[in-house]
């Protein structure tokens, strides 16, 4: 069966129309989203917030997590991973900034690029970029390796932050604690 010049014309205007209506129907479909979350323009590559996706998981680093977003900015062309908080704050919170360097190693190793920095984004839609520097990775992966310590029975860390027995015998690390408060210190 061939094809005229004109039939392959208008298959390929048919073509071209079906891509223009699906990436319209993609990006009115998100932009309600990132109008209620504060989410920056760029390619959305990956959204965990209104459908089921897959785990990003490092080989490298065996951690895995699922960012609310994953977009590459539309002016530099970096990747960007993007997590939602529902509370509010005026500054990030420590943990979180943990959790989106987390966040940063996963989305390099899964695309392959080096990731500069990661979005927060709090309730009221106040946006917080975290610069991805060297000390912070350093940070989460001493945090995930100490994290690992704790959850592989060898110890519970290596500080103690209280001095209240009642704490000391609710606390889940007791039985391995080297620093635990013996029942007769009240």
């Amino acid at each position: 069966m061939s094809f005229s010049t004109g039939e392959v014309l208008i298959l390929l205007l048919l073509g071209a129309l079906a891509f223009f209506i699906f990436a319209i129907r993609r990006h009115y479909s998100v932009q309600p989203v990132r109008e209620k979350f504060g989410i920056p323009e760029g390619e959305l590559l990956y959204t965990d917030l209104n459908e089921q996706t897959g785990t990003f998981f490092s080989e490298t680093y065996r951690i895995s997590g699922r960012p609310d977003y994953v977009l590459r900015d539309e002016m530099t062309g970096a990747y960007v991973p993007v997590e939602v908080k529902s509370g509010r704050a005026r500054k990030p919170y420590w943990n979180h900034i943990l959790q989106l360097a987390a966040y940063c190693l996963l989305v390099e190793e899964y695309y392959g690029v080096h990731v500069p920095y990661g979005i927060l984004v709090y309730g009221e839609g106040k946006q917080h970029r975290i610069e991805f520097t060297d000390e912070l990775r350093e940070q989460v992966l001493s945090t995930v390796a100490e994290m690992r310590r704790c959850l592989d029975g060898t110890g519970a860390p290596v500080w103690r932050n209280h001095n209240v027995p009642a704490r000391c015998r609710g606390c889940s690390h007791r039985e391995v604690c080297r620093f635990a408060l013996g029942d007769d210190e009240e």
